[in-house]
């Protein structure tokens, strides 16, 4: 099959997988990734260098013997859909082999094989939805490859230094296995350049164990069929396991606006006098001797309680966000300053998302909102008492989930006080 058809069917099924719209998963604005990864490869193959052919079978239980040393390096900058992308694999292999033509080593002479290899790949991209909480990378770049191959054996030498240019397609994409836990395999495939074949395949699985760092393990393959112009011949796997670990920048965390100060108690002097206590002072009393506990005006004289008031205020949120913003944040201030001024009253803070996404983690992230509302409440100076929190999911939307405008109309949270 030919290097294009190849990328042609690439692209085709990334076409067909890019139809549905996002959930509240993605991150927006300028996003940074870096990862270094220690990685145990071992080389499969053949090597032609001055028509004497050398095999290669390692098999996994001799990767770490046959690694001297072995590093991959990751960057990835992203600034909403649009995905710039570095890699670098630096290897330096030194393997037992066998002579197959016996043109400069008799046949099936044991020789020893060192291979220096690095490997820079540069892309750039698009950053498709997928469904769910799934997306897809998809890249055109260029790979940089220079090659060192030596075969020796009994003080003779064969050696061999090339170097390649090709340029590849890459698919990235990323599943979503559970909150912390992320699946996020790699292929890159050679289009057009100096090797016949060349292609890497990178499984990978991470597990987000802190805001700003990841734990990544998985396999590598990296592929090289290369005939040079002076008849040397490289036709080689290089594979093995890795781990590494990710540094993202901004850190994945959830953010809760801070309340206001307190205010700075005042020294006031002593209260003139109020014989029934209704906290009108004698001087200024209509209505004097009222019973202790009967509301009365600013005269002294009883008033008719008023009937329970209800106050509901909403706040709403960002995709796959608890934080609250400056805007929402002018809205607490509503609800701040009414429960200070009726301090009998109670408040239920209930969370909403949207519908896109799974349902249970829906209602886990209504719930995060929620309790983000009621934090900064209470630490505005209301008893916590005072409020209770109660998360919806996607279960009460008061728009339509099948547009952007409805669905951000339902990421929010309601403030019913009674």
């Amino acid at each position: 099959m030919k290097p294009y058809s190849v990328a042609a069917g690439l692209l085709m099924s990334v076409a067909v997988s890019s139809g549905a719209l996002a959930d509240e998963t993605r991150t927006e604005g300028l996003n940074l990734e870096l990862t270094p990864y220690i990685w145990a490869a071992g080389i499969d193959g053949s090597l032609t260098i001055r028509n004497e052919e050398a095999n290669f079978n390692r098999s996994f239980s001799d990767i770490l013997d046959n690694t001297d040393a072995a590093f991959m390096g990751l960057a990835v900058i992203s600034y909403n859909r649009f995905v710039l992308y570095a890699d670098y694999d630096y290897l330096s292999l030194s393997n037992d082999a066998r002579t197959k033509r016996g043109l400069v080593f008799p046949v099936g002479t044991k020789v020893t094989a060192d291979t220096k290899l690095d490997v820079g790949t540069y892309a750039a991209g698009y950053r498709f939805d997928t469904f769910g909480k799934n997306t897809i990378d998809v890249l055109f770049g260029t790979q940089l490859t220079n090659f060192d191959e030596t075969l020796k054996a009994a003080g003779v030498k064969a050696q061999n230094k090339d170097n390649a240019t090709d340029t590849v397609v890459m698919l990235r994409p990323s599943f979503q296995i559970s909150e912390r836990w992320r699946f996020n395999p790699t292929l890159t495939y050679g289009i057009s350049g100096d090797s016949d074949t060349t292609y890497t395949m990178m499984p990978q699985v991470q597990y987000q164990f802190s805001d700003s760092f990841a734990l990544r393990f998985g396999y590598k393959k990296l592929y090289y069929k290369l005939q040079s112009n002076n008849g040397n011949e490289l036709k080689n796997a290089f594979e093995g396991v890795f781990l590494g670990v990710g540094w993202t920048f901004p850190a994945r965390k959830e953010q809760v606006a801070a309340a206001p100060p307190p205010p700075v108690a005042k020294a006031v002097a002593a209260p003139p006098a109020d014989s029934d206590g209704d906290g009108v002072p004698d001087s200024a009393d209509r209505c004097p001797n009222t019973p202790r506990g009967t509301k009365v005006d600013a005269q002294g004289c009883p008033i008719v309680a008023a009937a329970p008031v209800s106050f509901d205020l909403t706040v709403e949120f960002a995709f796959n966000s608890a934080e609250i913003n400056d805007l929402s944040f002018r809205e607490l201030r509503k609800a701040m300053t009414f429960m200070r001024e009726h301090p009998d009253t109670n408040a239920v803070v209930e969370g909403n998302t949207d519908s896109v996404g799974a349902e249970t983690y829906n209602q886990k992230l209504s719930e995060r909102r929620a309790a983000a509302v009621k934090d900064v409440l209470v630490k505005s100076g209301i008893a916590a008492e005072r409020l209770s929190t109660v998360g919806y999911g996607e279960t009460r939307p008061i728009a339509s989930n099948d547009t952007e405008e409805g669905r951000a109309k339902n990421r929010r949270v309601s403030i019913v006080v009674k």
